[in-house]
């Protein structure tokens, strides 16, 4: 089992808790801590048992934990945010159904975020497949990824496909991850009655909205470059800039959204400037229609239509 934490003093105490109630299955924590500067260090010195590595610098979550690649001894490889409560037995669960499932390389639980206990569901498209499919259909009957704040993964996967991407800093490592585990050759697979708290961006409070929602934009764009075509990523963020667009001028235009508050305001300047910084930063226009623009259209016709056919929006590309 694998935890990265950086100033998660304040969730410690409730994961170790959870922990203490994992039974029926031999497990072994590794813990990389990065450069907390709460008293998160010394809270694992003194309580924790395992293996801790303190770095002196933000190495990013996926970095963090691929320091234990070599280090990792099980059959499987649990990573876990510190800002989790877990339920008893959960470990041997997730274990039980790769051992039962061999088509599958990952697996997770049911997913609750925050105060509210939002549900954060398995996905079934990419990032960015909005746009353009990275697969094809609109109706799959597979998972394509699931949250990365409880994720478990076979050990020999994990290794053949070399652990996270570096890359990342912070989100969508898991995206990328579960793309490359399916890539290989495996299923990604989900236990939904068995239920997480995920408290949700604990090293993250205080940062304003427009600030979390700009690193957030910084992983998925590494995704789109990562994943999609050279020809199709400005296309992807060029639609991606004028959907925010679009959508603040409805806000300040129309007293419906204002009344409704159905716009998240800072979360789409957020968009809207880190996709027009991307664009002209490599010289692309902001505006500019090519056959690229074109598939884009039809596919977001597409996605209407089945819309309408089905009651709801066909693609949760997050």
């Amino acid at each position: 089992m694998s935890v990265v934490t950086h100033n998660s003093a304040h969730c410690l105490e409730a994961l170790f808790e959870s922990l203490s109630t994992q039974r029926g299955i031999s497990w072994e924590l590794f813990v990389a801590d990065n450069a907390s500067s709460d008293g998160t260090a010394a809270w694992l010195q003194q309580r924790a048992e395992g293996n801790i590595t303190l770095n002196s610098r933000n190495l990013g979550y996926g970095r963090a934990h691929n320091q234990n690649l070599s280090r990792f001894r099980g059959r499987h490889v649990l990573f876990l945010n510190p800002d989790l409560t877990l339920p008893a037995g959960l470990f041997a669960a997730l274990v039980d159904f790769l051992d039962a499932h061999p088509e599958a390389g990952v697996v997770g639980p049911r997913v609750l975020e925050g105060k509210d206990r939002t549900p954060f569901p398995p996905r079934r498209f990419y990032p960015g497949e909005r746009t353009v499919p990275l697969e094809p259909g609109l109706r799959r009957d597979y998972y394509a990824w699931l949250s990365g704040c409880c994720l478990m993964i076979r050990r020999p996967v994990l290794e053949r496909i070399d652990g996270f991407d570096p890359d990342y800093f912070l989100y969508q490592e898991e995206t990328d991850l579960c793309l490359r585990v399916r890539r290989a050759g495996y299923q990604i697979g989900w236990r939904p009655e068995w239920t997480v708290l995920h408290a949700h961006k604990q090293s993250q409070v205080g940062m304003p909205e427009y600030d979390q929602e700009r690193r957030l934009l910084s992983g998925t764009i590494l995704f789109w470059q990562k994943h999609f075509s050279a020809a199709d990523l400005p296309n992807i963020v060029r639609f991606q800039y004028l959907r925010a667009q679009i959508l603040l001028a409805l806000d300040k235009g129309l007293p419906f959204f204002r009344k409704h508050g159905t716009v998240r305001r800072d979360h789409l300047r957020a968009r809207r400037d880190a996709c027009s910084e991307w664009l002209k930063s490599r010289g692309y226009p902001i505006f500019m229609l090519n056959p690229g623009s074109g598939r884009i259209a039809f596919r977001q016709l597409r996605i209407v239509v089945e819309w309408a056919r089905r009651g709801v929006f066909p693609v949760d590309d997050y």
